[in-house]
């Protein structure tokens, strides 16, 4: 009499573990492309509500904010431009001109290919503008 047992072998194993392996292989740079691109439309985003609440502030007060030097205080930006700007994936910074002019920037935080990557918006422009490393 002989008994038989049902299961799957080591052979069996490896090779679905080698398998997975190789498709994981394969997803991962896409996926950090994929994240990258995502990142980037948060920073343009986050910009163009920047640069509507600098033209608000500019009717209100009659200058863009700030009048000079540069502000990098999420809290602060927030509150003088009654915003809601998270800093999570980005450092966000908004320099003045004699209050005639602002340039506002999202700088990549982190490391890695991307870290690099620095959008700005000023007032004569409302979509924002890429350096040579980001992902666009």
């Amino acid at each position: 009499m002989s008994y038989r047992t049902s299961g799957v072998t080591l052979t069996e194993i490896l090779t679905v573990i080698i398998i997975i392996a190789i498709l994981a292989a394969l997803a991962l740079p896409q996926f950090a492309t994929t994240r990258e691109r995502a990142l980037s439309k948060e920073a343009k985003a986050n910009l163009k509500i920047i640069d509507a609440a600098e033209k608000i502030y500019r009717m209100e007060v009659g200058f863009y904010y700030p009048y000079s030097g540069s502000k990098t205080d999420p809290v602060e930006i927030n509150s003088d431009l009654k915003l809601s700007v998270t800093e999570n994936n980005w450092d966000y910074a908004i320099s003045g001109g004699s209050g005639s002019s602002y340039v506002a920037t999202a700088d990549r935080q982190g490391s890695g290919g991307y870290s690099n990557c620095v959008y700005t918006v000023t007032d004569g422009s409302s979509e924002p503008t890429p350096n040579a490393y980001c992902t666009d």
